[in-house]
């Protein structure tokens, strides 16, 4: 029998409705939504496992994550910031107590500050950490999302416009490094890396998968469902969400309400060899899920150039993001599993 539900995690491919979800999760009256504290891979690896930390280093962790969710994405915590608060949380911790004690305890504090009795915490990337997840908190429910990928392209390939589309706190780094970051191939190769690590857990009863096209196709139907397997009641507020997020539209907080228009826009706005090779790159996982190929007509030359720039692409790419993980070994080899 699955313990009572405390945490939950929707996790899956970058720019696949992760946001969406936490948005829509968070307007539930008993879940507070945490929005990619990034614990995983930046702060946590493997060989911290079971590891005591000093109340120094459990003191900065908190003050990381407590800044980032309270103050925004980019946001870097001052010294001394929370101090009181977080001094009052350790007092409380556990002898001998872990980063994931430290992060437990902070999405529980959060939640409870908001007077609501369920975390949920959105990173993408810890689909990779499914196995880790379930076993730090036990009665943990995860959301798995996966949405087309050639929609996930060109979202990932116009992500760098987010600072002029509602984003105005994304510093300049960040644009170079999302700029960087784009090539099809590469794109593809991490839809299909995150699509085999959920695919490892599509019988464990405490994961759920959703696609990003059932979610806007059919909302009401969808998180029914979900919420029938975290275990409370469906509620309409969870819909009223707004129109914010978007690689491709300028957010509009004033219109609310799930959005299922922008589902095919990739057909007319990614270029053709763009989409022969997600198509060649991901076509068993694109079957598999029920995504078509389309016909497309790729020139030669331009094929030939994507292909001269993948590996600049992925050495830059690669260095542009080692602040990002804590063991980049450990990284890789969860995407290269």
């Amino acid at each position: 029998m699955l313990e009572p539900v405390r945490h939950i995690f929707i996790v899956g491919n970058s720019r696949s409705g992760t946001t969406m979800m936490l948005r829509i999760m968070d307007n539930h009256p008993q879940v507070h939504g945490i929005n990619e504290a990034h614990f995983y891979e930046t702060h946590w690896a493997p060989s911290d496992e079971r590891k005591a930390i000093t109340r120094a280093t459990g003191a900065a962790l908190f003050a990381k994550l407590m800044t980032r969710q309270r103050e925004g994405f980019f946001a870097k915590p001052e010294k001394g910031a929370y101090a009181g608060e977080i001094n009052a949380l350790l007092d409380h911790m556990p002898k001998g107590h872990t980063r994931v004690d430290v992060f437990r305890s902070f999405m529980d504090n959060e939640t409870r500050l908001r007077g609501k009795s369920m975390a949920c915490e959105k990173t993408p990337q810890n689909v990779f950490y499914i196995a880790d997840i379930l076993r730090h908190f036990p009665g943990a429910r995860v959301i798995v999302m996966y949405r087309d990928p050639r929609a996930v392209m060109l979202s990932q390939k116009r992500k760098w416009m987010r600072k002029e589309l509602g984003n105005a706190g994304m510093p300049d780094p960040e644009i170079k490094r999302l700029r960087m970051n784009y090539h099809p191939y590469t794109i593809g190769k991490l839809w299909n890396a995150s699509y085999a690590a959920a695919q490892r857990f599509k019988h464990e009863p405490a994961v759920v998968a959703v696609r990003f096209e059932d979610l806007t196709n059919d909302p009401q139907g969808v998180l029914a469902r979900v919420c029938a397997a975290i275990g409370v009641p469906m509620d309409p507020a969870m819909m009223d969400i707004p129109h914010a997020g978007s690689s491709s539209t300028k957010d509009d907080h004033s219109k609310r309400g799930i959005r299922g228009d922008r589902a095919d826009v990739w057909r007319t706005d990614l270029d053709d060899e763009e989409i022969a090779i997600c198509q060649r790159t991901c076509a068993k996982a694109m079957s598999e899920l029920g995504y078509a190929p389309v016909e497309v007509s790729p020139k030669a030359a331009r094929l030939a150039v994507l292909w001269l720039t993948f590996p600049f692409k992925l050495v830059g790419a690669l260095f542009l993001n080692l602040h990002r993980m804590r063991k980049i070994g450990t990284a890789l080899r969860k995407r290269l599993a």
